[in-house]
């Protein structure tokens, strides 16, 4: 029980982190940053994979993934 609300933080930080780099990766190409929103899309990514990861070991230690848990996402809006 504890490893599996331990490993749900961890999924929690992990999906925060997805949306936070991919709006901004968004956002940086809307203002013409293309290299810098190419950086921002692929750490998105990362950070999915690294979801991934979690969700599988929630799984085979038969835990129910808290996917719709985030913490706070705080969104730019100048350049």
């Amino acid at each position: 029980e504890q490893v599996i609300e331990a490993l749900n933080a961890g999924l929690t930080i992990e999906l925060t982190a997805i949306n936070t780099y991919f709006i901004h990766s968004k956002m940086l190409r809307n203002w013409g940053l293309n290299k810098l929103a190419d950086y921002y899309y692929a750490e998105s990514i990362e950070e999915m994979k690294h979801a991934d990861e979690v969700i599988d070991r929630i799984l085979f230690l038969e835990g129910v993934p808290a996917i719709s848990r985030y913490d706070v996402i705080k969104v730019g809006d100048t350049p």
